[in-house]
């Protein structure tokens, strides 16, 4: 048999080729929303605006009636979930060193980025704040009575600046840095997560610490706003977005907490397109790797972050000159940043929807095995994670269909989130209307960036 040159040359390559990094399971292949799908889905987006702005009567945003504090039933119960999630954390701590390097062969950074950060932020918007039975301390300290009376007083005046801090961390971490999703190297970002929180909730206190310095307890308490349920309440029903209007205004320092998780959400779409690596002097078919872009990057997400908080504080402005009011801008930033959040949700639903359908195929088969030690305990180690949703016709539009609908039902919870803002600012009428348009456009132009990331060629 006579071999061609590309087949001398396939050969050749794959003699010489030597082991390969593993990577994350949504890097492995892309699906391009068409131009037809993402300008349906602007349009839809434009449309719910329009039905918010005019057609919904103010009095639908009147505050709902707080919420009744949880029973010492709940929290005991809280407490005992919070005592397994403990020995979760502890498991995967262990697996991240003594299981498989492959990070699809080894539960910790399938259970940390998958199930702890992208599954568990759209669960909090709908069902409220999981998080309560899901944190790793709040158990423990409390079996050891810890963390019930601060030993130290941490001040007022940063806010929330422990908390913004170490999100900022994260994100860079699962961003930028080079070892994201590496086993060895999570299991030490993990370890120093879970040791700096648990002692700063032993000094400060576990409530002072949870609401201002631990960044996952922030992140789920403010998205838990979002959630339509109200269990324990006279209405079981709320419109999503409405239990914003009963918290307590936002500091300064959770604004920015927010505006940071929206332009981290942004740039991680940015980051992987042709556009910006052709743009940084990339190739984008021959990517050198995260360290060929990692200042780059860096740089890049600090930018993104500043643009959006000032065209955020820029449409606020614009929108108080329409109405022709004299509300402080710092007031108007305080009411009307919940309104980003389920831009946040929606775009992380949609632009990892796929990674999610593979990495929870790979999480039930090293469920399994996961020390990588030949165990098949759920009978699930030999399950072959497959794309075949993504192979055919009827599935593709699915996911297509999934990622338009995710963001559109986003902008449409925070048109109303951010008009039921300025009728609570306005008065309602005309003014409220007015100073909600400038916001509502931006709101417009971040759905269309949205769509049109999925529609970008990345890598």
């Amino acid at each position: 048999m006579r071999l061609r040159p590309a087949a001398i040359a396939v050969l050749a390559a794959a003699c010489a080729a030597r082991p390969a990094p593993a990577h994350e399971a949504g890097g492995g292949f892309i699906l391009l929303m068409p131009t037809g799908v993402w300008i349906t889905g602007a349009a839809l987006a434009v449309a719910a605006t329009f039905l918010a702005l005019a057609l919904v009567p103010d009095r639908v945003f009147a505050p709902p009636a707080p919420a009744p504090p949880a029973s010492a039933r709940i929290r005991a119960l809280q407490d005992a979930s919070s005592l397994l999630s403990c020995g979760a954390a502890v498991f995967l701590l262990f697996a991240a060193l003594a299981g498989k390097d492959d990070p699809l062969a080894n539960p910790a950074p399938l259970a940390v980025w998958t199930l702890g950060w992208i599954l568990m932020t759209p669960a909090v918007a709908v069902f409220g704040n999981l998080w309560l039975w899901a944190n790793p301390w709040t158990g423990l300290l409390r079996l050891f009575g810890l963390g019930a009376r601060p030993l130290l007083r941490l001040p007022a005046w940063p806010g929330i600046l422990p908390a913004v801090l170490q999100l900022c961390h994260l994100i860079w971490i699962d961003l930028i840095s080079l070892h994201a999703t590496d086993p060895e190297r999570l299991f030490r970002h993990l370890l120093a997560y879970l040791a700096v929180n648990g002692a700063a909730m032993a000094l400060f206190g576990i409530d002072v610490w949870s609401r201002r310095g631990e960044p996952l307890s922030v992140l789920f308490r403010l998205l838990s706003a979002l959630s339509p349920l109200r269990p324990g309440s006279g209405r079981w029903l709320v419109l999503p977005g409405a239990e914003a209007l009963v918290r307590p205004p936002l500091g300064r320092s959770e604004t920015a907490f927010i505006v940071i998780l929206l332009a981290a959400g942004t740039f991680d779409g940015i980051a992987a397109t042709f556009r910006w690596l052709a743009a940084t002097g990339i190739n984008p078919l021959e990517f050198p790797g995260r360290s060929a872009v990692i200042w780059t990057n860096t740089a890049g997400l600090a930018a993104t972050a500043g643009l959006l908080a000032a065209g955020f504080l820029g449409a606020l402005a614009l929108g108080r000159r329409l109405a022709g009011q004299t509300v402080p801008l710092a007031a108007m930033a305080a009411a009307s940043a919940w309104s980003l959040l389920p831009i946040y949700v929606a775009y992380l639903v949609s632009h990892f929807a796929m990674r999610i359908v593979m990495d929870l195929q790979y999480l039930w088969k090293t469920a399994s095995d996961p020390l990588g030690r030949g165990w098949d305990l759920f009978g699930t180690a030999a399950y072959f994670p497959s794309q075949s949703l993504f192979g055919t016709e009827a599935g593709v539009h699915l996911i297509w269909s999934c990622q338009v609908a995710a963001i559109t039902l986003g902008h449409g919870v925070a048109v109303l989130m951010a008009h039921g803002a300025a009728v609570r600012l306005f008065g309602g009428g005309r003014a409220a209307l007015r100073a909600g348009l400038p916001l509502a456009v931006l709101m417009v132009g971040y759905t269309w960036l949205g769509l049109a990331l999925l529609a970008m060629p990345r890598i």
